[in-house]
């Protein structure tokens, strides 16, 4: 089976405009994610270049080859830019140009511009350049969890192979003097890969990109937009799994239950303006303080609550001072000599996994009640209540039994 290359190539450049105006269309859709026009852009720009290298034979070679091929580049840096682009990384338009402007460059130069496989080595170097510059700039973004991210990295890094593998090959077997570069099978699977890269790209970059806004709404839904912390949906489906996990690793789980104090007198007093700064400043200092292994979150109004592994009721009570004291020291600023920012505290201790995060949450609540009534700014800490299996299991065990669970505890 033979290919017709001119229909193929034909073909190539109505796919690629045709995604092109999809991209476009998806960036207009959804002007957060900016970067699928900018792709959109390079697909139509790539597509224009393709269309003239079609007309090779018929226009003069300073359209056919040197401005199209300088297209064609500028599509591809053009693709580099928007891979920049929607990782949040700022865009140079010195090196979006830099390629096509090199391209044109050597152009100018006789001897190059008379030597068919010159040109050719040096159009597929720098092709194969901006594939792999690509592939990298989507690789350094691979912390965001979106699944398309890794196929575009393969599918790049593979069309950059395909191209570098198409120098030794001029080199070993030279195009002859006035022999159309369109002609011979190399040209013909160099574009049917084309127009599978092209194909595929496109919808990867799609893809990607319906990605990134859907983990944007699902972030939506589980931060709390004022204060950037877990809301009580994300916090109590987080705790579950520390609960479970609990099971797992006999580990005790402090619960912390955090009240900001005389927060209604701040708002009518200070301003809500002054509030919503308090709140803000809370949330950051429990989070630097209580650290990356916890579950912290905003549950309500002016409360907050963080659910994390310790070794006994006393360290868990130290960590939530620790929490009471900084937070005093950075919200000072934003009181008066009447009413300085604090909070109070309830702690409990979760040793039985049966018990649900609301009984836990419960028994914090109770020692939360008892630091409001004893003057605030203070932690108070309680036991919850055991379900009849573990208190069975906790009156039965013999005394080595619960020293040797107390001391994995303190050890973990």
């Amino acid at each position: 089976m033979t290919l017709d290359v001119q229909t193929l190539s034909v073909v190539t450049v109505f796919v690629t405009a045709l995604l092109g105006a999809l991209l476009v269309f998806a960036g207009l859709q959804n002007r957060a994610v900016r970067a699928p026009m900018i792709w959109g852009a390079a697909y139509i720009v790539g597509a224009v270049g393709l269309a003239l290298i079609t007309t090779h034979g018929a226009a003069p070679d300073w359209l056919s080859i040197t401005i199209a091929n300088g297209l064609v580049l500028l599509g591809s840096a053009l693709t580099w830019a928007g891979a920049r682009m929607f990782d949040g990384r700022p865009v140079r338009p010195g090196l979006v140009l830099a390629a096509p402007a090199l391209w044109l460059i050597a152009c100018m130069v006789p001897a190059f511009e008379r030597d068919i496989n010159l040109r050719v080595v040096l159009v597929s170097a720098l092709m194969a350049m901006l594939a792999a510059v690509t592939a990298e700039e989507f690789w350094r973004g691979r912390s965001e969890p979106l699944m398309s991210r890794w196929p575009t990295v393969c599918a790049l890094l593979a069309y950059a192979a395909a191209l570098l593998a198409r120098i030794p090959a001029t080199m070993l077997s030279p195009i002859l003097q006035g022999q159309s570069i369109m002609s011979g099978v190399s040209f013909a699977l160099l574009a049917f890969g084309t127009l599978l890269f092209t194909v595929v790209l496109a919808f990867l970059l799609l893809n990607m990109t319906k990605e990134r806004t859907e983990l944007q709404h699902k972030i939506a839904s589980l931060i709390d937009p004022l204060s950037g912390v877990p809301n009580r949906r994300a916090f109590l489906e987080g705790a579950n799994r520390l609960l479970m996990q609990q099971s797992l690793d006999y580990e005790p789980l402090a619960v912390l239950l955090f009240d900001l104090d005389r927060f209604k007198t701040i708002n009518d007093q200070l301003g809500h303006g002054t509030g919503d700064m308090v709140l803000q400043i809370f949330a950051s200092t429990a989070s630097h303080t209580l650290g990356s292994d916890t579950m912290f979150g905003r549950i309500g109004g002016e409360e907050f609550a963080a659910v994390l592994p310790v070794g006994d009721l006393g360290e868990a009570v130290a960590i939530a001072d620790r929490v009471r004291r900084n937070f005093a020291k950075a919200a000072a600023a934003h009181g008066t000599d009447d009413l300085l920012p604090s909070v109070s505290v309830g702690v409990t201790l979760g040793c039985d996994p049966s018990l649900p995060v609301a009984g836990l949450l419960a028994a914090a609540d109770q020692a939360l009640y008892r630091a409001k009534a004893n003057g605030r700014n203070r932690v108070e800490s309680s036991e919850p209540e055991m379900s009849e299996t573990a208190a069975q299991k906790k009156a039965d065990a013999r005394p080595s039994d619960r020293r040797g669970w107390r001391q994995t505890a303190v050890r973990a």
